[in-house]
């Protein structure tokens, strides 16, 4: 063993080590604030030793991913911003997770020096990881064909008179909203929808968001006044709630400001709810409002979306429109149930899901469904949507990281160098097409007029997802998470207490 790796190793091992009894003794715990400093100071130390340990680029980069997550293990300790109790167990499964690599890492590289590897097999490792990406990116694509098969407005009952339909709420959220409030307004006043009830909830808005509904009163849409959120509650769960209770139709149908619907939308909406028994049906809007980055570089959240498995535990969800029967959301417990969960609706779609209540779809424009949503909204949205999603444990998110980085963002970047490897070349160039068409087929749905340069900015997109990953991580971690003004960091981390 080489000096440098000896000097490296000694103080991260027990840097994760003291992490590690840290989270398993009380007495220990309870003096977290200095250790975690001490921790924070050993990794430091040893992080000049790194750059000097004669191994592979490769395990360099995996090693100091490792230092890197010890920092920050330690520095949430210090700044303590999670509930205790949760700190704890997240600490403990982090520490011995990391523990854990650190180990394989180092004995997948005495592997290679016992075998007598006098160089990195670089390229055989790139072969396998190329070969790995390719089958994830036929999975991607197996399941986007199927998804865009079956979550789409088919099975009318025909026979579905006007007259016998239900009658529906359309409830709007609305906080500082002056920039598209009068577009989503006129659209929903010209509905055709027969038995319709429109109401806009101000939520504590700072603009002339009241002014503009007040406005829209002779259209027959009416004002209610939100409330600052209490306890626990994240704003916009709260202003759903009090929609709901003001609402009166047998279906509420809820839609962001940015969010159009087409006189026809809510009929068909409607109508495919009853003609296949469903509770619940979210749509994913098109995009119809020209070039713009939201545009040609969108969050990939609704791409995952249609692209992973659906299982009992993830069903693909659409935020910004969905139609729920009233009294199935009351059955469900209602917004109470999901006062800090950043993505509410996904707790009724998987209850729904369960018993072959609940359809996603995506808009077209027999739906007529539109969104118009700003590229730094849809950067906010995934800075507040992702930590949540990987249970606010960092080790997730690092290996959310890799396996983005190595599974499809790597094919890209092989693909742009210059390499002499056909064999590279090749298998680079077939997994990028694999994925290529994969997002294709998505964004050619979803933005029909901007969908070639979209589907060219897509390496663009994943780096940008990349970078929203780790963003997500820090900002819940040492920042404030806001919307529409509003830190919502922490109705979320109290959701720890019951994670």
């Amino acid at each position: 063993m080489s000096i440098s790796l000896f000097v490296w190793l000694w103080p991260t091992l027990v840097g994760l080590i003291l992490l590690l009894v840290m989270s398993q003794y009380h007495q220990v715990w309870a003096r977290r604030r200095i250790l975690s400093e001490a921790v924070v100071g050993l990794q430091l130390a040893a992080l000049p030793f790194l750059l000097t340990i004669p191994a592979p680029a490769i395990v360099q980069l995996l090693l100091g991913l490792l230092q890197g997550w010890a920092i920050l293990l330690a520095s949430r300790l210090f700044f303590g911003r999670l509930p205790v109790e949760f700190l704890r167990r997240s600490t403990h499964l982090n520490s011995l997770v990391a523990l854990g690599l650190v180990v394989i890492v180092f004995d997948a590289w005495l592997v290679g020096k016992v075998l007598g590897f006098q160089a990195w097999p670089y390229h055989q490792i790139l072969v396998v990881l190329l070969l790995f990406s390719g089958v994830t990116g036929m999975g991607f694509l197996y399941q986007v064909i199927w998804t865009l098969k079956h979550y789409k407005l088919r099975d009318l009952d025909q026979n579905l008179d006007l007259r016998d339909l239900p009658t529906v709420t359309l409830a709007i959220p609305a906080r500082n909203e002056t920039h598209a409030l009068e577009a989503c307004l006129r659209a929903a006043a010209a509905s055709e929808y027969p038995k319709l009830e429109i109401i806009v909830l101000d939520d504590c808005s700072q603009d002339k968001t009241p002014e503009i509904i007040r406005s829209f009163a002779h259209n027959g849409i009416r004002f209610v006044q939100g409330d600052v959120p209490a306890s626990g509650w994240l704003g916009k769960n709260q202003a759903f709630s009090t929609l709901a209770e003001h609402a009166s139709g047998d279906f509420i149908f809820f839609a962001d400001v940015d969010t159009q619907v087409a006189p026809q939308s809510i009929t068909k909406l409607v109508k495919y709810a009853l003609s296949n028994k469903l509770e619940m049906v979210t749509v994913l809007p098109q995009r119809r409002d020209g070039w713009s980055f939201a545009t040609v570089l969108p969050y990939l959240r609704y791409f995952w979306q249609v692209a992973l498995p659906v299982t009992a535990r993830r069903v693909p969800v659409a935020s910004q429109c969905w139609l729920i029967r009233r009294q199935g959301l009351i059955e469900l417990g209602g917004f109470d149930a999901v006062r800090h969960k950043i993505v509410p609706e996904t707790y009724f779609a998987r209850k729904l899901f369960a018993t072959d209540q609940y359809r996603f779809i995506i808009s077209n424009t027999e739906v007529g469904m539109t969104t118009a949503k700003r590229w730094t909204s849809q950067i906010e949205s995934g800075v507040r949507f992702l930590y949540p999603t990987f249970k606010r444990q960092p080790f997730l998110i690092l290996l959310g990281s890799l396996l983005l980085g190595a599974l499809v963002i790597l094919p890209f970047v092989i693909a742009l160098i210059p390499l002499h490897d056909t064999r590279l070349l090749v298998l680079s160039a077939g997994t990028c097409g694999i994925y290529g068409l994969s997002y294709g087929l998505v964004v050619g749905r979803t933005h029909p007029l901007t969908w070639p340069v979209t589907l060219l900015c897509l390496p663009l997109s994943l780096v940008q997802e990349f970078v929203l990953l780790l963003g997500s991580m820090v900002t819940y971690e040492f920042g404030d998470v806001n919307w529409k003004g509003r830190n919502v960091c922490y109705p979320v981390i109290e959701q720890s207490r019951k994670g």
